[in-house]
């Protein structure tokens, strides 16, 4: 996950720093392509990288 220090609110480091945890456990455990899904789900589910209207 990449942010400008703009979009780094606490609630999305938060989200960053358990990304972060849960990728890494997914990955020592042989499942690379879990992580993949991993990102766009907790984008889609708080909104992040929504382009605004």
């Amino acid at each position: 996950m990449t942010f400008s220090p703009n979009e780094m609110t606490p609630y999305i480091s938060k989200i960053k720093q358990k990304f972060d945890e849960a990728q890494t456990f997914l990955v020592k455990n042989g499942f690379h392509q879990a992580t993949k899904g991993l990102l766009q789900d907790i984008e889609n589910a708080n909104g992040i990288n929504k382009k605004p209207n």
